[in-house]
């Protein structure tokens, strides 16, 4: 019996040994890539988003500025002054050609008037939509909105600032 054991331990390392030494042994060659692009960078053009001139009206009313070509309505257009029609936000972006670019708008935005109030800016969109390819290594954007004019709205200029993101 012992003989068998000791037969059987044998015979069990050679095969072992012979199953490791038959194997092949293989390498394979992966490849490596990286790409440099221009940064982007985002640049106002002209005046900014502009609501125009309006009268203080008697309900509450929202005044919007359409993204795609800045035309102005309201909720209540015998509020709107022609003087001053208003305008999108007018934005140039450059970065490398063919880079697919991603726009982040703000969500709210107050504007504080002189010599006092408050109003909201919201529903922010952009004329490219939420991502867009640069054609050309650039594109012209243009940002609208919606002003919510609260009833009988204080006199006066109202200002703020919002931020537009651009990332690759």
């Amino acid at each position: 019996m012992k003989k068998n054991l000791l037969l059987t331990v044998a015979v069990s390392v050679l095969a072992l040994g012979s199953s490791s030494a038959l194997a092949a042994e293989a390498t394979g060659t992966g490849t490596i890539n990286a790409k440099i692009v221009s940064p982007v960078s985002i640049t106002q053009q002209g005046n900014g988003l502009d609501f125009g001139t309006m009268i203080s009206p008697s309900s509450e009313t929202t005044v919007t500025i359409a993204a795609s070509n800045g035309a102005r309505t309201s909720t209540d257009d015998s509020i709107l002054v022609g003087t001053s029609e208003g305008a999108a936000g007018i934005f140039e972006i450059t970065g490398a050609d063919g880079q697919s670019v991603t726009v982040t708008l703000p969500s709210e935005v107050k504007l504080t008037g002189t010599p006092g109030g408050e109003m909201t800016v919201d529903n922010f969109a952009s004329s490219e939509g939420n991502t867009f390819t640069l054609d050309g290594g650039s594109a012209i954007m243009k940002v609208g909105a919606d002003l919510n004019v609260g009833a009988d709205q204080a006199q006066g200029t109202y200002t703020g600032s919002y931020q537009v993101t651009i990332s690759y």
